[in-house]
């Protein structure tokens, strides 16, 4: 059934795009966009512009000093604004804003009456409070959580295929939001963060579910894994809004992740998430993925299927097939997911 759903949109998210041979590229959304007006997804779907985020609500979850040093290498538009994985271009810090407010719009429509808002140009979930990491300048998903738990009780669930740790550092005690985070996981790949044993603290502990999975992982074992943690641990808490970083670099064809998730993987995914959330808002951010094509099938396919869009259109976007993982890696996998389920009590 077709939900009241917006699709947050402003051309100035093209700006964001690393320069040289950089991963991140922009061309991401613009492609997924393509996808969907040749689809005729916007007869059913609004599109609103959205405007740029004010320094002051960035305050609320940002150090005003990092939000100055990014202004200044925006300026200079030379350097790194970490350790090596963001580089400062001029205009970065612009092109920041006005993602970040696409999330923030996402927000503003959903407490206007809408059922879903769709902002693939955001899920920024690596930069932290006081630094940008992993070609994140400022973490819209944290900022909007913490805008909206004052009304509704909100479940973040990151499918990306890097530990949303930013986003968990930001919100580690906080108790009105659960924090999920599937992603590929050894000591040596970035950021490096999200083992199972991190579970929050304080008034938070117990809401963030961490799922490290190993190389490898294709469709059979991740979907084992989702839906014996995260569906789980949804039903369970039973969120009023929810927050899906539907990040596509957890796909087989990704440079830099070596997850090996199909399009109907990444579908059966968001099939399971909306079983799970049934009277939950949803808010639907983009993320990674640095294959651009794969990414922009994922990002069309999910928004279609949290919308309600059902079309033969969309059914040539999926991979051909299902994708295996191998006996050694699903024996892993298991593993973990009853490690999981021992700590966060959800046999």
């Amino acid at each position: 059934m077709a939900k009241k759903s917006v699709f947050i949109w402003h051309d100035n998210y093209l700006d964001y795009s690393f320069p040289a041979d950089h991963p991140f590229k922009s061309l991401r959304e613009s492609m997924a966009k393509k996808l969907m007006e040749e689809r005729g997804f916007f007869h059913y779907i609004d599109i609103v512009t959205p405007k740029p985020i004010e320094d002051e609500e960035l305050e609320k979850i940002h150090d005003k000093k990092y939000i100055k040093f990014v202004k200044e290498m925006s300026q200079k538009g030379t350097g790194y604004l970490d350790d090596g994985d963001t580089p400062a271009f001029k205009g970065i810090y612009e092109a920041a804003k006005i993602r970040v407010g696409g999330s923030v719009k996402a927000l503003e429509m959903i407490e206007s009456g809408y059922d879903v808002a769709i902002n693939i140009g955001g899920g920024f979930h690596h930069a932290k409070r006081s630094s940008a990491e992993g070609f994140c300048v400022f973490n819209d998903v944290a900022l909007i959580a913490k805008l909206a738990e004052k009304k509704y009780k909100i479940a973040i669930v990151d499918i990306d295929g890097h530990h949303a740790d930013g986003t968990q550092e930001i919100l580690y005690d906080d108790n009105r939001v659960l924090k999920i985070s599937l992603h590929m996981y050894h000591k040596n790949f970035f950021p490096g963060t999200g083992n199972y044993d991190e579970i929050g603290e304080g008034n938070g502990k117990g809401l963030t579910l961490n799922v490290p999975l190993p190389p490898g992982t294709a469709d059979d074992a991740y979907i084992y894994a989702f839906k014996e943690t995260a569906v789980k641990k949804l039903l369970k808490f039973k969120p009023e809004l929810t927050i899906i970083v539907d990040g596509g670099d957890s796909h087989f064809g990704d440079p830099l992740v070596e997850l090996k998730l199909s399009t109907k993987g990444y579908y059966n995914v968001i099939q399971e998430i909306l079983n799970a959330i049934q009277n939950s808002k949803i808010i639907l951010l983009g993320g990674g993925g640095y294959n651009y094509d794969s990414t922009a099938r994922i990002w069309t396919i999910s928004t279609a299927e949290i919308s309600g869009i059902y079309s033969s259109d969309i059914d040539i976007l999926h991979d051909c097939c299902y994708t295996s993982s191998t006996n050694f890696v699903m024996n892993k996998v298991r593993d973990v997911v009853e490690k999981i389920k021992q700590i966060h009590n959800l046999n």
